[in-house]
């Protein structure tokens, strides 16, 4: 007599899906490798480590804090060396992501682990960088020569965003004012014939100053600013380099503090021909080799260090207040050497 295997009791009810051990979720070794590439705090919240994503967040903000304080001027190329830092930690990062995802052994992923999370820890993220940049700090590089010898070509610097105000991001009005510029603030501003682009320049006349420019002299309400002569240097023009300008350089006593600047004595004070018809021309009087203009209210006169190679209010007019993004403060760091942690004055 053959006698069948008994599978189960045709009496019992089936078990409930919910009784059968669910296997673990499994996390994909190459999106955790891709992720920890990306940004390895994700990565390492996707490997379910939150305290090594901790240390993920916190190790580069560290670096920066260290090489600041303890005399970033040494590094040569203190740009390069946080690209390379930044990559290192990619790296490393997308490396330890890819082991952790082979070790997961969990039942059931935590909750920063699931993609919801993730994806709004991005977003957070991305909103807190977006937010940093318009509201704190903002970095812009200097491409043009017209701030010489404070800013030179291939500076990257720091534009401090609390110290004027605040606009709407992304748009134009201002809706909050902490002060307003200084003479012999360096600002950075929307330039007034094309708002999408941003100009650098010194701050020499707020509202209500007349401003003239005799002989290569600047005067402010009729008392003409202190110079002191600094010697001779030679001006290479980035976009001619084979064309070097004998220039005179002095420190200028301007608001509360000096600065140096370049002036060509062969050159005129300006070049009539490039002046524009802008928005208070009226205010202005252009003659032969000088000019004076009285600064509307609410409006700015700026001006280029490299007096002789700028194109600034003496051509193109003032500077409203809502243009300015805020005042520069540093050189955090240079394509040239030496240069980075220069304090701008």
């Amino acid at each position: 007599m053959r006698v069948e295997p008994v599978l189960g009791d045709p009496y019992l009810p089936p078990k409930a899906p919910g009784d059968i051990p669910a296997e673990p979720p499994n996390r994909n070794r190459w999106i955790a490798g891709a992720l920890g590439l990306v940004w390895p705090f994700i990565g390492m919240l996707y490997v379910g480590r939150p305290v090594r994503a901790l240390v993920y967040l916190l190790v580069p903000l560290l670096f920066l804090v260290l090489v600041l304080a303890l005399g970033w001027k040494g590094i040569g190329n203190l740009g390069m060396a946080v690209r390379l830092f930044s990559l290192v930690i990619a790296v490393v990062g997308a490396a330890d992501c890819y082991r952790l995802a082979r070790k997961w052994n969990r039942t059931v992923a935590p909750w920063y682990s699931r993609a919801p999370a993730l994806i709004a820890f991005l977003l957070v993220g991305y909103a807190a960088i977006l937010g940093f940049r318009a509201f704190i700090m903002e970095p812009f590089r200097i491409p043009a020569a017209s701030m010489e010898p404070t800013l030179q070509v291939g500076d990257h610097i720091l534009v401090d965003k609390l110290s004027y105000g605040w606009n709407v991001p992304f748009g134009k009005r201002r809706i909050v004012t902490f002060a307003d510029p200084q003479r012999g603030d360096v600002a950075v501003f929307r330039y007034p014939q094309d708002e999408s682009l941003d100009y650098v320049k010194r701050v020499v006349g707020i509202p209500g100053d007349t401003i003239a420019y005799r002989d290569k002299r600047l005067h402010i309400n009729g008392r003409e600013v202190t110079l002191e002569h600094e010697g001779w240097t030679t001006f290479t023009h980035p976009s001619a380099p084979d064309q070097e300008a004998k220039v005179q350089r002095y420190r200028e006593g301007l608001g509360n503090a000096k600065h140096s600047i370049l002036i060509n004595p062969d050159v005129e004070p300006y070049v009539r021909a490039a002046v524009r018809q802008f928005p208070g021309y009226e205010n202005c009087k252009y003659e032969e080799s000088s000019f004076e203009c009285k600064v509307p209210a609410g409006q700015y006169f700026v001006m280029g260090d490299n007096r002789d190679q700028s194109s600034d209010s003496r051509y193109w007019g003032f500077v409203p207040l809502d243009h300015f993004h805020g005042r520069v403060f540093v050189v955090w760091y240079s394509e040239k050497p030496g240069r980075a942690g220069t304090d701008i004055q």
